[in-house]
């Protein structure tokens, strides 16, 4: 799954797929992690009637050590 994501953002983005690109995503990734704005928008939803929209909390923190694990990105850069 880390190559084919990794593999979609480098064509989407114009960059090879490497160490650079890998931990650029891993960091964009753990940018993202936030339980707090999560649960703001789980109570958002819930108090306007809305849809509750499953989050990608647990996805988040997986795939940025993935990335990191994956053997693209130099061990000085982790």
């Amino acid at each position: 799954m880390v190559e084919a994501v990794a593999e979609r953002f480098a064509a989407v983005l114009g960059r090879p797929d490497g160490p650079g690109l890998r931990e650029w995503m891993a960091s964009r990734f753990e940018a993202g992690h936030d339980p707090l704005v999560e649960r703001y928008w789980r109570l958002v939803w819930t108090v306007n009637d809305w849809q509750v929209v499953p989050g990608h909390l647990p996805f988040q923190p997986w795939m940025a050590e993935a990335l990191r694990r994956s053997g693209r990105v130099s061990p000085s850069r982790r």
